[in-house]
């Protein structure tokens, strides 16, 4: 596992009113100078100090996000070649939320932490795109709920590795706290509306008929 959690190091953020790709969705990020911004660089830094091999490989495995990534989560497999259906789902899901996530960060312009700290050394590939939010931490947790419905006896642990996807861009040196934060509130959001439709759900029922038999 990574050093460590987002459930108790990451502040909350004010919950979001709508799925708009606009600027009011999400509280501003720390503001440069404040104790917020300071303890966001020190978590990043400690991080980076802390991190181990094995944390390393899995940020860098999570780099092109896929199903894969829940592979663990699950006991077996998860690709497309062995669930090919949920692999194209994820693929759709993913272009909705880049969608929505990559005009935020145009918006908000936040630089990533090795952009405003010489001392951040990122341990995974550099990204050209702004930091907040984060687009992996939203993806992850949307992947999670929706794979969640599909595999509910794993439903607690399909979660976790949805949450730890954005663990794992601190780790590794490309993502504030609070990048994932928002993100992970936007992601949950997102797929707690999405799960609500009932044309959702039918194509849910009819994946785990085809590919989820219990």
């Amino acid at each position: 596992m990574s050093p460590f959690s987002t459930r108790h190091l990451l502040a909350p953020l004010a919950a979001l009113v709508c799925l708009v790709p606009a600027r009011a969705q999400v509280e501003p990020f720390p503001a440069t100078g404040t104790e917020a911004a300071r303890i966001d660089t020190a978590i990043v830094l400690w991080a980076q100090r802390t991190r181990t091999a094995a944390a390393v490989a899995k940020a860098r495995s999570e780099v092109i996000l896929g199903p894969s990534a829940f592979s663990e989560a699950l006991g077996e497999p998860l690709d497309a070649r062995t669930r090919p259906r949920t692999s194209a789902l994820f693929d759709e899901v993913a272009r909705e939320l880049k969608a929505i996530t990559d005009p935020l960060k145009k918006q908000l312009a936040r630089p990533r932490p090795y952009d405003a700290d010489p001392q951040v050394s990122p341990a995974i590939e550099r990204e050209a795109s702004f930091s907040y939010p984060s687009g992996h931490a939203t993806r992850g947790l949307a992947f999670a709920m929706i794979l969640a419905e599909l595999a509910p006896g794993h439903r607690e642990s399909i979660l976790e590795a949805g949450r730890q996807v954005g663990v794992n861009r601190v780790v590794g040196g490309v993502h504030y706290p609070s990048d994932i934060e928002a993100g992970q509130r936007l992601g949950a959001e997102w797929a707690r509306v999405w799960l609500s439709k009932p044309t959702n759900q039918a194509r849910l029922a009819e994946l785990r008929a085809a590919e989820w038999p219990r």
